[in-house]
C-alpha cells in the first residue's frame, strides 16, 4: 500500500499477496475491525495516492468529508486517518446518521440524564461524549434531518454540548470525519442541507474511487477474501481459475468492495469443485462481462432460457443507468415496481 514504509500508528499484517501483471506486491493494512472490510488490500496507484493523502491530513484536526459510492470503504478511510493520527489511542466512534430521526438523533449524539424522558431510567452517554478526544465518524451525513442539522452545527461551533435533561455543559474535542454517497453541494442548492454545516464539514474533501476505477486492486482483494473464507469454511484448496479472475476484473462492481467480499464468500461456500470457474459466477455477472453464450446455462437453446438471458441482461444494463434507484430502474425498463420485484426474485438478482 505504501512506497516508503508504513506511517506510525498503522501496521501491516505481515501478509504479502501475489502481484498482478508485474506490479508491486500488494500489502494488507490492519485497521482494527473484525470483518473483511477492516483491512486495506492496496495495489493500485489511486489507492496509494489515497494513502499518501491520509498521511498528509492525519496530523491535523481539520474536518474531513469523504465522498464515495456504497461499499468503497468510507469508514475504512476514516479509521485509517484515525490510526495515522495522534488520536490513535483514543476512541473511534462510528454513527450511521441515516437511521436517526428527531429525538432518536438527539439522544444518540447528546445522551441523556436519568429521568430526562419517559423510559430514561438511567444516565446514557451519547456519541459526542463517547468520542471524547478521539474521532467521531458520521456515516451518511447527508441524511441528518434539517432540525437536527442546527443542533449539530451548534456543537461544532461552540465545542460544547449537554446531555438531554442535563444542566452541565461538557466539552467536545473529537475530530470529525463525515461520509456521504450524495452530492451535498447539490443538496445545499436545493435547500435540503444547511450551507453553514456543509462548509463546516467540507474542509478537506476526499473522494474514494469505485472498484471499477482501480482494477489492479481486484486480484489481490479477491485473493485476500478467498484466503479468509477458505479458512472460515475449511476449504483450503479453493482457488480462482484464470478466466474467472479475468471476469472479476471485467465486471463493473456496482456494490464495490463489499460486493466482491460477499461474492467471494458465496463462491467459497457453495462451489463443490476446488477451482471456481466462470460458470460458477452469477448469471448477471456472466452476462455483464460478455462471457461466451455457452456459459449461460451450459448452452441451453430453449426459448425459455433465451428469454431469461435477455431479461437478465436488460436488467443489468438498466441498473448501470439507474444510479442505484430501483424506482428509476423500473422506469427505464417500463415495468411497474411490483413487476420489477417479481423479476428480481425470479432471477435471484441482488442489486446493490
Amino acid at each position: 500500500m505504501r512506497e516508503s514504509g508504513t506511517a506510525k500508528g498503522a501496521r501491516t499484517s505481515g501478509k504479502k499477496l501475489p502481484p498482478a501483471s508485474g506490479a508491486p506486491e500488494a500489502e494488507i493494512l490492519e485497521l482494527g475491525t473484525e470483518d473483511g472490510l477492516g483491512k486495506f488490500v492496496i495495489q493500485s496507484m489511486p489507492m496509494r495516492d489515497l494513502y499518501r493523502l491520509a498521511t498528509q491530513v492525519a496530523g491535523s484536526d481539520a474536518t474531513i468529508l469523504v465522498y464515495g459510492e456504497s461499499g468503497t470503504g468510507k469508514e475504512l478511510f476514516a479509521r485509517l486517518v484515525h490510526q495515522l493520527s495522534g488520536r490513535r489511542a483514543k476512541p473511534f466512534v462510528p454513527v450511521n446518521c441515516g437511521v436517526l430521526k428527531g429525538e432518536l438523533f438527539a439522544d444518540k449524539f447528546f445522551g441523556h440524564e436519568a429521568g430526562a424522558f419517559t423510559g430514561a431510567q438511567r444516565q446514557r452517554k451519547g456519541s459526542f461524549e463517547l468520542a471524547a478526544d478521539g474521532t467521531l465518524f458520521l456515516d451518511e451525513v447527508g441524511e441528518i434531518p434539517a432540525p437536527n442539522q442546527v443542533d449539530f452545527l451548534r456543537v461544532l461551533e461552540e465545542k460544547t454540548f449537554r446531555r438531554l435533561g442535563g444542566e452541565k455543559t461538557q466539552p467536545f474535542d473529537a475530530r470529525i470525519v463525515a461520509a456521504t454517497n450524495r452530492m451535498l453541494h447539490k443538496m445545499v442548492a436545493a435547500g435540503e442541507f444547511r450551507a453553514d454545516l456543509y462548509y463546516r464539514l467540507n474542509v478537506i474533501p476526499v473522494t474514494l474511487p469505485p472498484l471499477r476505477e482501480r482494477v489492479d486492486d481486484i486480484p489481490p482483494l479477491a485473493e485476500y477474501f478467498l484466503a479468509m473464507y477458505r479458512h472460515r469454511y475449511h476449504k483450503p484448496d479453493v482457488r480462482l481459475a484464470p478466466a474467472t479472475q479475468d471476469a472479476l476484473c471485467a465486471y463493473s462492481w456496482p456494490g464495490n468492495v463489499r460486493e466482491l467480499r460477499n461474492l467471494t464468500e458465496r463462491l467459497v461456500l457453495l462451489c463443490a469443485e476446488p477451482v471456481i470457474e466462470p460458470a460458477h459466477l452469477p448469471l448477471e455477472m456472466r452476462l455483464a462481462t460478455g462471457l461466451p453464450a455457452a456459459e449461460y446455462g451450459h448452452g441451453s437453446l430453449t426459448l425459455e432460457a433465451a428469454v431469461r438471458q435477455a431479461e437478465v441482461a436488460a436488467i443489468v444494463r438498466a441498473w448501470a443507468e439507474a444510479g442505484g434507484s430501483k424506482a428509476r430502474l423500473a422506469d427505464i425498463l417500463a415495468v411497474s415496481p411490483r413487476t420489477l420485484r417479481y423479476k428480481l426474485a425470479e432471477y435471484e438478482l441482488k442489486l446493490v
